[in-house]
């Protein structure tokens, strides 16, 4: 049997290109152009517990061909054990805010659906309670003190200044939470200096979707769309921004923050699953215009009137993004196979 670290090796190797490699017939070629990944710490790892999948490859690779066979497969994969084909099955779509990111080696695979599902509601709800509200709660807070200083929607200071309040609200909210939750539940697990880190990495993601939301509606109203439409639009356009931010803050942060995880194909997925989501807060958030009159259907739920005091619209804000993601994540946890969405 192979040591701990090469098993590792082994395992990171088949989560990139060994489970293509047996999906084809006779010999086939595998991808020479993998990212760096995170391994358990070994003597061929970095100080951050990385390696080159290449590496491993070479090592399956017996006869140096740069082709992996069928045979050679099977020897790889007969080097595994139970707990190496959990993380590879873990592994397809995960990132900071997944239940299980580093693939819990006593996670079994025979959960039940009704436990998934409940699970996934579990950490929906955690999502939408840490960062989603905080992100309508103070992207409205911020617009209520830039039109005191008389700005106005039209305005770039107006865009940066909520931009900024939806960013300060999801780094808040996460890192508050996760301090909160590690007191109440003395879980040694949680680290809260690393969960700043990742607040500051979703705190950043939301400032492009938070300030990329008021000129899309503004640009909306001035070609005449109709309400549903709009909300279909806005949040597509803030599904994208959201998902560019989370990209480049993982190329920004990750060499400098522990708690960022550097952009893999698993975490790739995750985040686009994740920015659909956001987008759907995004689009939800236009129910609150009640400018829109009889058209907007949702305005007698969480419409702002200006009878409103500024907590009590901040509050109706922040309810209607948590709604608007719960029921757009609510869709994918439904319609995800299990281990294959971003909340697992």
């Amino acid at each position: 049997h192979r040591g701990k670290s090469e098993t590792a090796m082994l395992s990171t190797a088949l989560n990139r290109s060994l489970m293509a490699a047996a999906r084809g017939s006779g010999k086939r070629a595998a991808a020479r152009y993998l990212s760096t990944v995170e391994v358990e710490s070994s003597k061929v790892t970095d100080s951050k517990g990385r390696v080159d999948p290449m590496q491993v490859f070479d090592q399956i690779d017996t006869n140096g061909d740069g082709v992996l066979s069928r045979d050679e497969f099977k020897v790889a994969v007969e080097k595994m054990n139970y707990d190496d084909l959990l993380k590879i099955k873990d592994s397809l779509s995960r990132n900071e805010l997944s239940f299980n990111p580093t693939a819990d080696e006593d996670k079994s695979l025979e959960a039940t659906h009704a436990s998934v599902i409940g699970r996934r509601m579990t950490v929906t709800a955690e999502v939408a309670i840490s960062k989603i509200f905080p992100a309508g709660f103070g992207w409205q807070t911020a617009a209520y003190f830039a039109e005191n200083a008389g700005l106005e929607a039209t305005d770039l200071s107006f865009f940066v200044s909520t931009a900024v309040g939806d960013g300060i609200g999801v780094c808040l909210g996460h890192t508050t939470y996760m301090a909160v939750k590690k007191a109440v539940t003395s879980n040694k697990e949680i680290d809260v200096g690393r969960e700043l880190q990742v607040g500051v990495m979703l705190g950043s993601a939301a400032m492009c979707s938070g300030g990329i939301w008021q000129p899309t509606v503004n640009a909306l109203q001035s070609a005449g769309w109709e309400f549903t439409n709009s909300v279909i639009a806005t949040g597509g356009v803030c599904t994208l921004a959201f998902f560019t931010g989370l990209r480049l803050a993982r190329l920004a942060y990750s060499p400098i923050f522990e708690g960022v995880e550097e952009g893999t194909y698993a975490n790739l997925k995750a985040d686009a699953a994740l920015s659909v989501a956001v987008g759907g807060a995004a689009g939800c958030f236009l129910g609150t215009d009640v400018s829109y009159g009889a058209a907007n259907w949702m305005g007698s739920a969480i419409g702002i009137q200006e009878t409103y005091s500024p907590g009590l619209a901040s509050a109706v804000a922040g309810t209607s993004t948590m709604l608007g993601f719960g029921v757009v994540q609510t869709g994918e946890n439904l319609v995800y196979a299990k281990d294959k969405c971003w909340v697992d």
